[in-house]
C-alpha cells in the first residue's frame, strides 16, 4: 500500500496490528501463505503494484477494533463457560418482567425510565422554541433545528460542568468528536503526569486508536490539514491544555487542578463514552 507520509505509514501499520491482534484473539486468522511464500510473491511484484486493496476482505481494519483484548476469553471453552454462568445468574437475579404493549418483555426499571422520558418530553413540548433554545444555550448545546431535535438534545445527560463553564468564559473547548479531543484523550489514557511526554508520532497513533476523532488523524490527502493542525490551539490560553516539553514531547497540564488539561481531558473522555466513541473499554466515573 502506498502512504502519503511517514505519519500515514505509522497509522496504517497501527491499524494492521490491531486487525491481526483482534483476529488472533478470536481465532479468525485465515493465512494463505507461509512467510517465505509471501516474500517470494512480493519480490515478483512489478513497480505498478502498491495501490490499496479493493477487495473488502483485505481492506483495513477488517473486524471491529477491540482495545482491551486481555479481558476476552482465549478459548471457546472459556467463552462457553462464561456465557453459561451469565445465563444462570440472569435466571436467578433478573428483575420482574411485564409484557409491553408492543409484545416485548421490559423489566420494571426500563418501564420506569420510559415513563419518565415520556413525561419529560410532554413537559418540554409545552415550552416555546425560544425557551428551549435558552435551556440548550445554558448547557452549551447547539440551538438549531426543529423542536423535536431541541428536545432530544435536552434529554441527553448534561455535559460535565467544567466544559460548560469554559464555554461561558469564552475559553477554548475541544469538540467531541474532533482531532483535538482525540489528542487530549490519548494523553489522558497513555501518559503519566510527571513522566516524559509523548512524541508527536506516538501521540498521533494513540489518538487515532481512541476513536474520538471521526476523521483520520493523518488527513484525507486532499489538503495540508491533518489531526495535528489544532495542536497549537491546545497550547494556548492560561492555563494551556497541553504543554510542549524538550525533545518535542507533549503532555497535559496539571495545574491548577480544577481547570488544567488533565481535568478538561477527563471531561472530554466522559463525553466520548456517552457518545459511544471512545474505544478504551474503561468508562470513567460520570458516564
Amino acid at each position: 500500500m502506498r502512504s502519503k507520509s511517514t505519519l500515514d505509514t505509522i497509522g496504517i501499520l497501527a491499524k494492521v496490528v490491531q486487525d491481526v491482534s483482534w483476529k488472533a484473539k478470536n481465532g479468525n486468522i485465515d493465512v494463505m501463505y507461509t512467510y517465505e511464500q509471501f516474500l517470494s510473491r512480493v519480490k515478483k511484484l512489478g513497480e505498478d503494484k502498491g495501490d490499496p486493496p479493493t477487495d473488502k476482505a483485505h481492506q483495513n481494519p477488517a473486524p471491529p477494533v477491540v482495545v482491551n483484548t486481555n479481558f476476552m476469553s482465549n478459548t471457546s471453552n472459556d467463552a462457553a463457560a462464561a456465557a453459561s454462568a451469565a445465563e444462570d445468574n440472569h435466571a436467578t437475579c433478573s428483575p420482574q418482567k411485564s409484557d409491553s404493549p408492543d409484545g416485548y418483555d421490559l423489566d420494571t426499571d426500563t418501564q420506569q425510565q420510559n415513563t419518565n422520558n415520556a413525561e419529560q418530553v410532554a413537559e418540554l413540548k409545552k415550552l416555546s422554541m425560544t425557551r428551549l433554545k435558552e435551556m440548550l444555550k445554558e448547557r452549551d448545546e447547539k440551538t438549531g433545528g426543529k423542536k423535536e431535535e431541541l428536545i432530544s438534545r435536552l434529554l441527553k445527560p448534561r455535559k460535565p460542568e467544567l466544559l460548560i463553564l469554559r464555554a461561558r468564559r469564552k475559553e477554548y473547548v475541544p469538540k467531541v468528536p474532533s482531532s483535538n479531543a482525540a489528542l487530549m484523550v490519548a494523553l489522558l489514557l497513555n501518559h503519566i503526569p510527571g513522566t516524559q511526554g509523548l512524541t508527536k508520532e506516538r501521540l498521533m497513533v494513540l489518538a487515532e486508536e481512541t476513536g474520538v476523532s471521526k476523521e483520520s488523524m493523518s488527513g484525507d490527502g486532499s489538503s495540508f490539514y491533518d489531526g495535528w493542525s489544532g495542536m497549537k490551539q491546545l497550547q494556548e490560553g492560561d492555563p494551556a491544555l497541553v504543554r510542549r516539553e524538550k525533545g518535542h514531547r507533549y503532555s497535559l497540564t496539571t495545574q491548577p487542578a480544577e481547570s488544567a488539561g488533565v481535568a478538561v481531558a477527563n471531561a472530554l473522555h466522559i463525553v466520548a463514552h456517552r457518545e459511544d466513541l471512545c474505544t478504551c473499554g474503561n468508562p470513567p466515573n460520570g458516564v
